[in-house]
């Protein structure tokens, strides 16, 4: 979306920032957040670090991670000095969290932020941020991810091996000014998985879409990243409807809970229905209806990179309807918590990063100069 056109033009100050970023060759922040991405995260940092453009920074927020993720990291902190930097938080902010932190700690005129389970061409930050550096935008997204997994069962029967949106311009963005991004308070940590939308919520500017720009996404590949990622998608799935589309979001969530459940429960109603044999006719439509309508919407998925009629049958007789369960246990859980706990994720909820409420400051922890361990109330004073 051109400046004029985004609602947030103001003459006096971004006019002044697009004639700075024209006059040099500005410094990117690349922000990350972290949480147990282990299996990832050298390969995302390599692919930054091998970037054509190379007036960046890379700060990578470990959201409170227990496994490998921070030693990973450390060690790219000591053999590329300030091009790398560490911030650790004690507890899992979340997205929004972990990239508002990384942005009230970067040094560039361009934020960039990306997933620490995704990896990019030499060339992708450069194209990401051309339109910014013309004064053609003021936020930028891809257009195209391809899914880097392809190789596992549980990808497979996702049926995805390319995202794209189609469109010329979208809500959530990557790239973006960050004296904009700080200006208007960063994302909203509340939305959780959700939170990427959050500043589109709050300002109505939308990321022009760069054709030529792409990366690679990994997808979950696991029955517990499958079950969480949907968890976070559910724990504040009814807040985004409601915001989006107000009461008719209400109506899109019901159906997708419903659909859910039909997934959840249409195996263990068989078992039911065999223990109560021998049963009336009404009572064994209710029954066996929903394992109708789960065998239907298991056989119509769709089924990629399977290299034999044998793994074709794996796919289809196990993972397919077992991603659906995990996915469907995944979302309901988060549903349900939403529902006893509040629609999004309350701030006071973030407000026990530090156990022992200790003043908030950025203290030194290891020997390289650019990992930090970032304080509770440090944190709280940023997002608020």
């Amino acid at each position: 979306m051109s400046i004029k056109k985004c609602g947030l033009h103001t003459p006096n100050l971004y006019t002044a920032q697009i004639k700075l970023l024209r006059a040099k060759v500005p410094y990117v922040s690349i922000i990350i957040p972290a949480h147990n991405e282990e299996r990832h995260i050298e390969k995302c940092l390599e692919s930054l670090l091998a970037q054509d453009y190379q007036d960046i920074e890379i700060i990578v927020v470990d959201n409170g991670s227990n496994d490998n993720t921070p030693k990973i990291v450390e060690k790219c902190v000591e053999r590329f000095g300030d091009k790398v930097k560490l911030l650790r938080l004690e507890r899992n902010l979340g997205i929004g969290g972990g990239r508002n932190v990384g942005a009230f700690n970067a040094s560039g005129d361009i934020l960039v932020l990306v997933d620490a389970d995704m990896v990019f061409p030499p060339d992708y930050i450069r194209k990401l941020i051309s339109p910014i550096q013309r004064g053609e935008a003021l936020l930028t997204t891809h257009s195209t991810e391809y899914v880097a997994n392809v190789a596992s069962p549980w990808v497979k029967v996702q049926g995805q091996i390319i995202r794209s949106g189609g469109k010329r311009v979208g809500e959530q963005f990557r790239a973006i000014q960050r004296e904009l991004f700080i200006r208007h308070g960063g994302l909203d940590p509340s939305f959780q998985y959700h939170a990427d939308r959050t500043f589109f919520y709050k300002t109505g500017a939308k990321a022009i879409v760069v054709e030529d720009a792409y990366c690679y996404h990994n997808n979950p590949d696991t029955a517990k990243e499958i079950f969480r990622r949907n968890y976070w998608i559910g724990r504040t799935l009814l807040a985004v409807m409601l915001w989006e589309h107000g009461a008719k979001g209400l109506l899109y969530a019901t159906a997708t809970v419903l659909i859910r459940l039909v997934d959840l429960l249409a195996l263990p109603l068989v078992a039911v229905w065999l223990v109560l044999q021998p049963t009336t006719p009404v009572l064994n439509a209710l029954i066996l209806a929903p394992l109708l309508v789960f065998t239907v919407l298991t056989l119509r998925m769709r089924i990629i990179k399977a290299e034999s009629t044998s793994e074709i049958l794996k796919l289809r007789l196990f993972y397919a309807p077992a991603y659906r369960i995990v996915r469907a246990a995944g979302l309901i859980a988060g549903v349900l918590v939403s529902l006893l706990r509040g629609l999004r994720v309350k701030p006071q909820n973030l407000s026990a990063i530090n156990p022992d409420n200790s003043p908030g400051k950025l203290q030194r922890m290891f020997s390289p100069q650019n990992t930090f361990y970032v304080g509770s109330s440090y944190i709280l004073r940023m997002l608020s």
